[in-house]
């Protein structure tokens, strides 16, 4: 992917903000969604529960701006 076309930091920062205050607002145990993109079909899984080790996840946590 070219550079112009990725997010900035800010942008993720505000992605990750805004998916935490989801999954402590609206969400019940998951969120299963998938979208259009130039890439084909995407398919976005959220959800209490891991479906692997925990460690297999990237910890965002200190982009969630409080």
């Amino acid at each position: 992917m070219s550079d112009n076309k990725k997010m900035t930091d800010e942008e993720f920062s505000q992605m990750i903000t805004l998916l935490s205050r989801f999954a402590d607002t609206e969400m019940d145990q998951f969120e299963s969604w998938k979208f259009e993109s130039e890439y084909g079909e995407i398919y976005v899984n959220i959800s209490i529960h891991a479906e692997e080790d925990g460690s297999a996840y990237t910890d965002v946590t200190k982009a969630i701006k409080k």
